[in-house]
């Protein structure tokens, strides 16, 4: 499976006080480097998603803006679908500075899977004792028409979108090393906590 990456670093940040998440460091790296490297392992190009405000980062990543800003995570993952010259695309938010490699590997693997036994799947998003991360997950490209038509209705709840398209939902509930990966940093009390204790 060949596939693109996307950080999705155009969110408003409002329960971080307005510090832009993607900016904010873990281990002397931002948390948008740290993500970018670790899908660098397993897409062949990474884009980075700013919304309609292109921020300031130290990445070399080609850039991709909303083509309806103000929608939230669904405009960031339909541009980046446009954008998309892959067959599949990866996308991460930019606030899970432990998100690894790994869980885009596991993912891969497991829609592979799941295809080889004769279905056919719009993409893989995991699963923790029932809650869906669908900012971390990996979408087919032809998606993107669903997501444009989803935007266009003025609905832009992701998860409303999913249930229109046939996904593989990855159940990792239990395993506590994709836990961690997917937890994410939404306030400065959490951030704080994360510093102190790294």
């Amino acid at each position: 499976m060949q596939a693109e990456g996307l950080v999705l670093a155009g969110g408003r940040s409002t329960r971080m006080g307005g510090m832009h998440k993607g900016i904010l460091t873990y281990r002397k790296e931002t948390f948008t480097q740290r993500i970018i490297k670790e899908l660098q392992k397993e897409t062949v190009r990474v884009r980075i998603s700013y919304g309609s405000e292109i921020r300031k980062d130290s990445s070399v990543c080609p850039v991709v803006t909303d083509l309806y800003p103000g929608c939230g995570p669904i405009g960031g993952i339909h541009a980046g679908l446009k954008a998309c010259e892959c067959g599949w695309l990866a996308v991460a938010a930019c606030d899970m500075p432990f998100l690894k490699a790994e869980l885009f590997c596991c993912l891969k693997q497991k829609i592979s899977d799941a295809e080889e036994k004769g279905g056919l799947y719009d993409g893989v998003v995991p699963v923790l004792d029932g809650r869906l991360h669908p900012l971390a997950a990996i979408y087919r490209t032809g998606t993107a028409k669903l997501f444009e038509e989803q935007i266009r209705a003025g609905n832009y709840r992701i998860r409303d979108a999913l249930k229109r398209l046939n996904i593989f939902y990855a159940d990792l509930s239990g395993q506590k090393i994709f836990e961690e990966m997917l937890q994410n940093i939404n306030t400065t009390e959490e951030y704080e906590r994360l510093v102190r204790d790294g």
